[in-house]
């Protein structure tokens, strides 16, 4: 007989969730964490992914004890060449000490460490993982992705379970709040419609994002990393997404809710942001640490406790409808802080300091005009919530 789902829930938090078959196998041991993490300026710190972990325990309940995998990209390129790491050599070495103590401590819970040896690049390093992945089903994170709101992954494999044409969920964000508006203004493509199963809804997503998603470990292995090959330095989002997905969705026509299906990608849909971008390339460690985050500290954050403090919201743009939300947030995270530039590029902006001249191709999210970011838009208030000394610890939303 097929297996029943059993599941109790108080509110938006699932407080038992297993999986009922002839062998009892509980749903939390159905799925690994699968996290990437890579040299980034906040280094040696592990604010970060301490941040990350922390915000696993608040907000995937009746998973403490889930598999987990950390994947460590390595700091030296294979060949001679390509972009400067974010970091030197020594503080990343002093970040992966970092890493090995916090597993051997477990304070990262059930945690297998994997460092690499050399730069893969995050679609190789992904694929790294799932040669050692055991369980059927993954939830991939990267390391600058918190989650902000309770998600009961139970759910997400029920779904997957019961529609065989769901082959992957993204968890929402700013980019998906809003998505059939986004693609109708943007491409004048109209979304297929959305499909209820176990109780979610479930959008057709017409892109790979590599931001938080749940997966059957079988798909990545023999569809995306086979149908569209990584290498170094590449990822799924540009392979499998941009180069091979959406091109075959974009000129589907009349198809679309026909081609979409053999992709089988989906968003699930709750009307609000459920992870929340860091932007880890824009993060310093702060000087100030607050008590209990400095680097070396073997106190871990509890479920309960407040690892990202978030400040406003998303909100919709009003510069014809360009895009459908826009991110006028912001997170205070222990230990972290932006990065100087830009730190003074928000200043700027506000007319605090010299204004920083940075190209920018794409369009603001605030105002939908091109040759600014929303860091620099005249329309952009000074930061909700906080006052102007904190300003500079923020870590603005990103996408």
């Amino acid at each position: 007989s097929s297996p029943a789902l059993s599941c109790a829930c108080m509110g938006s938090t699932a407080v038992r969730c297993r999986w009922t078959s002839d062998r009892d196998t509980r749903m939390d041991q159905r799925l690994t964490i699968v996290v990437t993490t890579s040299p980034i300026p906040s280094h040696p710190s592990p604010a970060l992914l301490r941040a990350l972990f922390a915000s696993f325990a608040a907000h995937l309940p009746g998973f403490e004890h889930c598999p987990r995998i950390l994947v460590c990209d390595g700091y030296r390129r294979p060949t001679a060449g390509g972009k400067p790491q974010l970091c030197s050599e020594e503080a990343y070495n002093c970040f992966l000490d970092e890493v090995d103590r916090l597993s051997a401590t477990s304070t990262l819970g059930p945690c297998r460490v994997l460092r690499l040896e050399s730069v893969h690049g995050y679609g190789l390093a992904l694929g790294r993982a799932l040669e050692v992945v055991e369980t059927e089903f993954v939830l991939v994170v990267q390391h600058d992705w918190l989650l902000v709101q309770n998600t009961d992954l139970c759910a997400a494999m029920s779904a997957m379970d019961s529609d065989g044409e769901v082959k992957s969920i993204a968890l929402q964000s700013l980019t998906t709040l809003g998505y059939a508006k986004r693609l109708r203004v943007r491409y004048n493509i109209e979304l297929p419609p959305s499909r209820e199963v176990c109780g979610l809804t479930l959008t057709p997503q017409l892109f790979w994002y590599d931001k938080t998603h749940v997966c059957r470990a079988q798909h990545y292995r023999e569809v995306v990393l086979r149908d569209a090959p990584n290498g170094v330095g590449e990822c799924p989002e540009r392979k499998y997404g941009l180069e091979f997905m959406w091109p075959r969705l974009l000129a589907a026509g009349d198809r679309l809710e026909e081609v979409h299906r053999e992709f089988g990608v989906f968003f699930w849909d709750v009307g609000a942001e459920v992870i929340y971008h860091l932007s880890g390339r824009k993060l310093r460690a702060a000087e100030d640490l607050p008590t209990g985050s400095a680097v070396g500290s073997d106190a871990a954050p509890s479920a309960g406790a407040v690892v990202a403090e978030l400040h406003g919201e998303a909100r919709a743009t009003t510069a014809g409808g360009y895009t459908a939300a826009a991110a006028e947030r912001a997170a205070l995270v222990p230990g972290l802080a932006l990065a100087k530039g830009a730190e003074a590029r928000i200043s700027a902006a506000h007319g605090e300091g010299p204004r920083q001249h940075a190209k920018f191709k794409g369009r603001c999210f605030i105002c939908g005009l091109k040759g600014h970011s929303k860091l620099l838009c005249p329309a952009r208030p000074m930061e909700p919530g906080l006052p102007p000394e904190e300003c500079s610890r923020q870590v603005i939303a990103g996408c």
